[in-house]
């Protein structure tokens, strides 16, 4: 299963710079932060319900994900401009939060079918629950966004980039293998290699606080390297999956298509294999210092789908594909997944919120706003080959300048 990349299997651990480690937490530190949350919320008449997904399973590794559901017609409440309440709830958190609206709330199963929604304040929301014949169509829509936002890019580029957050890393491996269980889920498929590679990423982090600090920069390195390989694997195995459907593909007769995302960018290829896809990676990086997925043509139908609706996020994917593939038919379950997103975009310009604009963005930045516009401009900017070279030259003479101190 594992192929060998020269550059890769070349790359040691002192090549790398670890930071961001993670900070040694208690379960009710968790709880004080969700306390001061609700306190907050409950002295903001914006705020209908408070909902969190994901359960704490490490603290001080684990995060809180947080969903704001807003009254209807609701400005953006002050404490929400911010990611953060104090120190404590910027770490515990981690990521910015989710705003949304009353019905995408209600629909929420249909982006993400198998979270659990728990409510931490206000009122409960009733949460549609999709049919059988929905939950497979939503899992495997589910488990191809998973692949073009993250897979195996998140992995290669922390390696191509050789600046390691470590908690990061540790949130994104533990994310792997969360998406074997979906895979299974759509496909009934399980890999020993896959399970014994969770079981790891599962070791390190329940005793990351007990290990030594080089032994787990050993194994958290490691894991990062095989995390390249397994997501590669994943990839070619849904290919496999998804090409045995020809309604999964495009009448496109090109050979490769692209999308040009604010940040993400990915090139579809007919012909795909790992060994290619990974090399190519590696080379556009190394010439360019921006990152391109590579990834199978089976996988654009997704894109083609998602921009034959009417909606902002529709339209920055359809204007962002060089090509024209809007699909007369959609699968009404299909439809229904990126019409939520759509709204949740559209809410987040309505709000002028520089948070999520929605849970499968694909780069799109929330556009209204002065700050917004700024933020764009700032990530258009910086997403530049030349810009990149620049920071990454910098990069090296720092690197090198450390290792000689």
């Amino acid at each position: 299963m594992k192929i060998k990349n020269p550059y890769i299997e070349n790359l040691k651990k002192g090549d790398v710079s670890f930071y961001a480690h993670p900070i040694k937490y208690k379960l009710k530190d968790y709880e004080n932060v969700l306390d001061k949350i609700r306190r907050k919320a409950k002295k903001t008449k914006e705020i209908l319900s408070v909902y969190t997904f994901g359960h704490v399973s490490v603290p001080g590794i684990s995060d809180i994900d947080l969903i704001f559901v807003l009254k209807e017609d609701s400005a953006l409440p002050g404490f929400l401009r911010k990611n953060y309440i104090d120190r404590d709830s910027n770490y515990i958190v981690f990521h910015p939060f989710f705003i949304i609206t009353e019905n995408i709330m209600g629909n929420m199963k249909y982006v993400y079918p198998n979270s659990d929604f728990v409510k931490v304040y206000g009122r409960n929301i009733p949460i549609i629950e999709p049919s059988r014949g929905e939950l497979k169509k939503i899992k495997t829509c589910l488990t191809t966004d998973v692949i073009l936002r993250h897979f195996p890019v998140d992995y290669l580029y922390i390696l191509l980039s050789k600046g390691l957050n470590v908690r990061m890393v540790l949130v994104r491996l533990n994310a792997l293998s969360h998406s074997f269980k979906i895979f299974y889920d759509v496909t009934g498929l399980k890999k020993p290699e896959w399970e014994n590679f969770s079981k790891r990423v599962d070791n390190i982090r329940k005793n990351w606080f007990s290990l030594g600090e080089s032994a787990r920069e050993d194994e958290i390195f490691t894991l990062l390297k095989e995390a390249v390989y397994i997501s590669l694997n994943l990839v070619s195995e849904f290919d496999s999956f998804l090409s045995k459907d020809k309604r999964n593909f495009t009448n496109t007769q090109r050979q490769t298509v692209l999308f040009k995302g604010n940040k993400n960018r990915i090139s579809f290829v007919k012909d795909w294999n790992r060994e290619d896809a990974i090399s190519g990676m590696i080379s556009h990086f190394m010439e360019h210092r921006n990152f391109y997925s590579i990834l199978p043509i089976s996988f654009l139908k997704q894109l083609c789908n998602y921009s034959s609706v009417n909606g902002r996020l529709s339209r920055y994917i359809r204007k962002r594909l060089d090509t024209e593939c809007m699909q007369k038919k959609l699968d009404p379950t299909i439809k229904k997944r990126i019409q939520v997103l759509n709204d949740q975009v559209e809410y987040a310009n309505k709000l002028k919120h520089s948070h999520y604009p929605c849970f499968f963005p694909l780069g799109y930045k929330t556009e209204k706003g002065f700050k917004n516009k700024l933020i764009l401009a700032f990530i258009i900017v910086t997403s530049s080959s030349v810009f990149r070279r620049v920071i990454f030259y910098i990069r090296s003479i720092k690197q090198k300048y450390r290792q000689l101190r």
